[in-house]
């Protein structure tokens, strides 16, 4: 095939980055030209990467109050659309705008790169769009973690029916949140009443469902452009580790937990690593604390102790296998990383996608979720005691590591890519 120039689109946190990274280093590897527009504070892991940056807005405040506002677990969902991504979308469309004008493809996130169904629609550029977790395709025949009430959302869960009458008021709710979309769209003269959010994120020529098998398989009212590829895995092991993360690990000793908030949830980490320090000395076990973002200068005990170590990075892919336990936030591409490793899971959800990956972890039996953010050192030490005597979450996580290491997200991806480019 001829090389060509693909433009992936995408907003938020390094986790909804590092897939576009995986897929544009092994498009690069097949000879095609890659460029990623995100928010400016992305550049330099997209440099990082050997690939191509394009500015497109917005970009979020590096501040403690926008990311307590965007990670909070009842209304952080109305903030990131109502006041971060929606009022954005004029300059989020002229900047992706820019960034395509020379391009044969545009791959966008769904959710989150709002202009781009726009523009594909506006300039007729061959358009596909991704989503990275089960949850962002919404489907009634799933249950849906993104209510609050539990009762609700059991009920919906056995019952499509009733789950399609809730839905019908959550679109009209979350109407509000995306208005500035809808007033570009018509102002543009784009014809449609698709809402920005659910069926309207996805492309009518192809939607890559980016998550394994494992976390769920399609569903009757899937987009019937979707095509299921399996997560895209960022390697990290290119980043040399720091010689002290070496030296501990090659240590040994007692059982090791590994605390990590990777992304988003990095931003607000609240006592997380405080309280998870205490929580594996309760224990006796040694503890890997990955606090990166603001979480780099959560509080802890100066100096720590000799049993625990704490490092502003790690490859997840290197670290994980040394583990006992994970815990983590929840974020999809963590969750996976965990799973490959067939260490089992504690979950502790903030936000957003985050509890649905959470529980559908603890339906497959290989992990602990502790609900609402309670982080305290009992819970999460509770929580850690009974992932250790648990011998069969044990036998499940590695039973799920042999089916996770067998899929090759990247190269199914990129081969959907190239055959859509073929027809471009």
């Amino acid at each position: 095939m001829p090389s060509r120039h693909i433009v992936f689109a995408t907003a938020g946190s390094l986790g909804d980055l590092y897939p576009f990274l995986a897929l544009g280093g092994e498009l690069q590897r097949r000879a095609h030209r890659v460029s990623i527009a995100t928010s400016a504070n992305h550049r330099d892991a997209v440099l990082a990467a050997g690939l191509g940056f394009r500015h497109m807005r917005p970009d979020p405040e590096n501040t403690a109050a926008f990311h307590a506002r965007f990670m909070h677990p009842k209304t952080g969902g109305e903030f990131a659309y109502r006041h971060h991504l929606a009022p954005a979308v004029r300059d989020s469309y002229a900047d992706l705008a820019r960034a395509t004008a020379d391009a044969d493809l545009l791959v966008s996130q769904s959710l989150m790169a709002l202009a781009a169904p726009l523009l594909a629609a506006r300039t007729g550029i061959p358009w596909i769009s991704a989503v990275f977790q089960p949850m962002t395709l919404f489907s009634l025949h799933d249950q849906p973690n993104y209510l609050p009430s539990p009762l609700l959302r059991w009920l919906c869960g056995r019952s499509p029916a009733l789950h399609a009458r809730v839905f019908h008021y959550v679109r009209l709710h979350t109407a509000q949140w995306v208005k500035p979309v809808l007033d570009l769209r018509s102002e543009l003269g784009i014809a449609g009443r698709e809402h920005p959010m659910y069926e309207g994120q996805h492309s009518p020529r192809r939607v890559l469902a980016m998550f394994s098998p494992l976390f769920g398989s399609p569903r009757p009212d899937w987009p019937a452009s979707a095509v299921q590829t399996g997560n895209a895995v960022y390697g990290e092991s290119r980043r040399e580790r720091v010689p002290a993360l070496n030296e501990f690990l090659a240590r040994g000793g007692p059982p090791l937990a590994v605390f990590t908030l990777s992304g988003s949830a990095s931003n607000d980490a609240g006592d997380f690593y405080r309280e998870g320090l205490a929580a594996a000395g309760m224990l006796g076990m040694r503890a890997l604390l990955v606090a990166s973002g603001l979480a780099a200068t959560s509080p802890l005990p100066d100096p720590l102790p000799d049993w625990a170590l704490r490092v502003d990075y790690a490859p997840f892919e290197d670290v994980f296998p040394h583990a006992a336990v994970v815990v983590h936030a929840g974020g999809i591409g963590t969750v996976f990383k965990a799973l490959q490793a067939g260490v089992p899971q504690v979950l502790v959800p903030h936000a957003h996608d985050q509890l649905d990956n959470a529980l559908r972890m603890a339906r497959l039996g290989a992990a602990e979720v502790i609900g609402g953010r309670r982080t305290g050192r009992r819970s999460l030490a509770r929580a850690l005691r009974s992932v250790l005597r648990s011998e069969g979450m044990g036998r499940r996580a590695a039973e799920l590591a042999l089916a996770a290491r067998q899929e090759d997200g990247v190269g199914r991806a990129c081969d959907v890519i190239e055959s859509e480019l073929a027809h471009a």
